[in-house]
């Protein structure tokens, strides 16, 4: 629908997400065929204009950076970042995490280094004791 610009259409199902009992909406923009932070931009500011979806935080996803943080500036409230990872190094994603911070944000962070996506339990462990060391210390 966002695709196609018509974003009224993509408001309407999110509000009746919201109706159903969603209590977070996801929304992330990436296509190829779009400008998603434009398109993020737009689409928060309108649907964050219906009291029923401003009613929930709202899950800003985007394998995109400047497209989160495009979410994040239009945001009201509270938000969640869907994801920032360690897969670029500890520099670039506690460069991530100060600016998630600077917006209020709660974040998602993946179980994921420099050396790929962890999929053994001890992996998935030592990254996010990693990650929740740089965060805190």
């Amino acid at each position: 629908m966002v695709k196609a610009g018509e974003f009224e259409k993509a408001i309407a199902v999110a509000k009746a997400q919201v109706e159903d009992g969603a209590q977070i909406l996801d929304f992330n923009l990436d296509d190829g065929l779009i400008d998603g932070k434009s398109a993020m931009t737009k689409f928060v500011r309108l649907a964050l204009s219906d009291p029923i979806i401003a009613s929930v935080p709202l899950m800003i996803d985007s394998s995109k950076f400047d497209v989160i943080e495009a979410g994040l500036q239009n945001c009201q409230g509270k938000a969640i970042v869907n994801s920032i990872s360690l897969k670029e190094g500890e520099a670039d994603f506690l460069l991530k995490a100060k600016t998630i911070l600077k917006y209020g944000a709660g974040v998602v962070v993946m179980a994921f280094d420099e050396t790929g996506q962890a999929t053994e339990l001890d992996h998935k462990v030592q990254i996010c004791k990693r990650a929740f060391k740089l965060l805190t210390e």
